[in-house]
């Protein structure tokens, strides 16, 4: 909303920019040119003038603006706690207006004794007092524009900066322009009084110019301000010329110098108009967040930032052109009123510097007391930020000491795990092995002790089989190697199918879907084991007499990776009760199972999956599963690997790997 604003002021002053470089050129070309006799182009002279300082009234006012601004300049600030130099503000564009407006009134006073009454004395008259009038308003507007009160001492300094380069052009004007005026003036007094207003009120413009000079720091008002000094710039200009052709009896109406009054009240109101929309975007800022209207730093700041150096030293600039005046005045050797205005003029001016190089002085100890607070302050950060950082330094080397503790802990755990396992497989094998003779020689057990046999074998098959799973775990922890090579898809389903338990596997329909001549670039060992792991479960969970789907088929080129190779894609589908989707996320995790099987008669170890995820990623594959836990629905395990490329077939193998026992879940 506020760079909406910003916008909006910037076209704004653009157009009214516009119209008065269009107004004023218009008038350039009429003053050029002059159409028509002496007479009549003295009379529309004053006329256009007095127009175009009506521009520069309708300019101030708050005309044109949306309606929303209107509304928001008729409130007042919704904050109690507004700066009062802030409020203030308000008057600003009041004060400029009634500024042009007496200016207007002394236009419009001196074209009637001009042109109408045709006075034979056009100074003094009641004309100069309408001009002379309006000088105090824009003074007292631009003293009412800084936007946060000032410390005295800054006051003082600027107040003293521009006393001397006032002293300075005051001191020259009276030897060149101001004394002559008053000597050789008006004969009444109230002549000389209103002959002397003229230039003295020029150097107050001049004063002012340069206390806005002082507030260009400011930058909500920058451009107001930058705009005041280009007009103030143009007035101080033209009354200076005035003053010297008038003194020389020079000037007449009609001269291109009459340009320069309009254009510069014409600015003015452009100012005004400027500071109407800082206004209503302030108070549109207030109204939205109270508590950003007013920003603290504004109000508890106690100095200005230092001042530039050519800011800083443009009062001593006038200290060497007074010197060379009276270098000037001495080698003329005259002793006249104007020479003793220049030498009181020299003397103030050295009083002023030396008051000046004190308040300066002040002014520099305030700020580096200041600065010494402000150091002592960041020192005092930086030291707590040294501790902090010590304390999170401490902090790293225990956790880093506490990782290392864990990972020495888990590699004990891991020789722990493969040490006991490999204790309990050597026995279980044993055990294992005479079941096996004793079901061979049983022509002469009961029928019960061959149940009891056989269940004997199934859990001990069962116990081998989680003994390799946590053995396979265990060297996934330290990742393994698989050994490329091409072959026959549909030939190694064949032989997991043939190794699966014979009883299990007639008790389903198991459906291959698999053309002889794909094949896939894998490790063999690798691929089997996943293979029963899948095909396992599927068996495990799904029920009897109902189909297990094994199908491969060759994946196209997909738009996002045009440039990679097509892929095989084996799926295993069941009919089995599903996989609910919320533990879809967690399935191949180290010992998870399903929250149905913990309560169930199914058992497992959690690890098939993980170990099958494992290998699948090995090979630079993905492994999947597609269910929505409806029952009969069953779920689709999907595995893609690599096809055999021209490179592929023709590299090397790489080393085999770890060996990794096939196990199913």
């Amino acid at each position: 909303m506020i760079r909406a604003k910003d916008s909006q002021t910037i076209r704004s002053l653009w157009k009214s920019l516009v119209l008065i470089l269009l107004f004023t050129g218009l008038f350039v070309v009429y003053l050029l040119f002059k159409p028509g006799n002496p007479a009549s182009v003295i009379l529309v002279d004053n006329l256009i003038q007095g127009l175009l300082e009506g521009v520069g009234l309708l300019l101030t006012l708050p005309l044109f603006l949306q309606s929303n601004y209107r509304s928001e300049h008729a409130s007042k600030l919704s904050l109690p706690s507004s700066a009062l130099s802030q409020t203030m503000q308000r008057w600003v564009p009041l004060l400029l207006s009634l500024g042009i407006l007496s200016y207007i009134i002394g236009q419009m006073l001196w074209t009637y004794n001009e042109n109408i009454a045709h006075l034979a004395v056009l100074f003094p008259s009641w004309a100069d007092a309408g001009y002379l009038s309006s000088y105090p308003f824009v003074l007292l507007a631009i003293l009412l524009l800084p936007s946060r009160a000032l410390p005295t001492g800054t006051c003082t300094r600027i107040v003293l900066d521009g006393l001397m380069i006032m002293v300075g052009i005051v001191t020259f004007c009276w030897y060149f322009i101001l004394g002559p005026t008053i000597l050789q003036g008006a004969v009444t007094v109230i002549g000389q009084i209103i002959g002397m207003a003229y230039p003295l009120a020029t150097l107050l413009l001049i004063f002012c110019l340069l206390l806005l000079l002082a507030y260009t720091h400011d930058h909500e008002i920058r451009l107001v301000i930058l705009i005041l000094s280009v007009a103030l710039f143009i007035i101080v200009t033209t009354d200076s010329v005035y003053d010297f052709l008038e003194l020389h009896n020079l000037y007449q109406t009609g001269m291109l110098l009459d340009v320069g009054w309009p254009l510069g009240y014409m600015l003015v109101g452009l100012g005004a108009r400027v500071m109407h929309l800082h206004l209503g975007t302030r108070r549109s800022l207030s109204s939205n967040c109270p508590l950003a209207a007013v920003p603290s730093e504004q109000m508890i700041d106690p100095l200005l930032p230092p001042p530039s150096l050519w800011r800083f030293l443009m009062p001593y600039f006038s200290v060497p052109a007074v010197v060379l005046l009276l270098v000037f005045i001495k080698y003329l050797g005259g002793k006249g009123p104007l020479e003793e205005g220049v030498y009181f003029g020299a003397a103030v001016l050295m009083v002023l510097l030396l008051l000046r190089q004190i308040f300066a002085i002040r002014e520099m100890i305030s700020h580096n007391r200041v600065l010494r607070i402000t150091q002592e302050d960041v020192n005092a950060k930086n030291e707590a930020l040294r501790q902090a950082n010590g304390q999170l330094d401490e902090q790293a080397r225990q956790i880093e000491r506490a990782y290392e503790e864990q990972r020495h802990l888990n590699e004990l755990k891991d020789q722990f795990l493969i040490h006991i396992n490999h204790e309990l497989y050597t026995p279980l094998t044993a055990v294992q092995g005479y079941l096996e003779l004793l079901r061979l020689h049983s022509e002469h057990l009961h029928n019960i002790q061959e149940t009891f046999l056989e269940r004997a074998l199934e859990s001990t098959e069962e116990l081998l089989l989680l003994v390799n799973n946590l053995l396979d775990a265990t060297h996934m922890s330290a990742g393994v190697s698989p050994r490329f090579e091409e072959f026959s898809v549909a030939a190694l389903v064949r032989d997991v199918l043939g190794q699966l338990d014979p009883r299990k596997a007639s008790a389903y329909d198991i459906q291959v879907e698999i053309p002889d001549s794909l094949t896939v670039w894998a490790d063999q060992k690798f691929l089997r084991q996943i293979l029963r792991n899948v095909v396992s479960n599927a068996l495990k969970y799904a029920p009897v007499q109902t189909s297990v789907i094994i199908s491969a088929t060759l994946s196209e080129h997909t738009e996002q990776e045009p440039e990679t190779l097509p892929r095989v894609c084996i799926s295993v589908q069941d009919a089995g009760p599903g996989i609910p989707p919320e533990e879809l996320p967690n399935l191949f995790g180290k010992f998870v199972r399903l929250k149905r099987d913990l309560s169930s008669s199914v058992s497992g170890s959690g690890l098939g999956l993980y170990i099958s995820k494992r290998l699948v990623e090995a090979m630079e594959g993905e492994i999947w599963v597609e269910s929505m836990g409806i029952a009969g629905e069953g779920s689709r395990f999907c595995l893609t690997f690599l096809t055999p490329s021209p490179a592929t077939s023709t590299s090397p193998p790489a080393l085999n790997g770890e060996v990794v026992r096939q196990s199913t879940d």
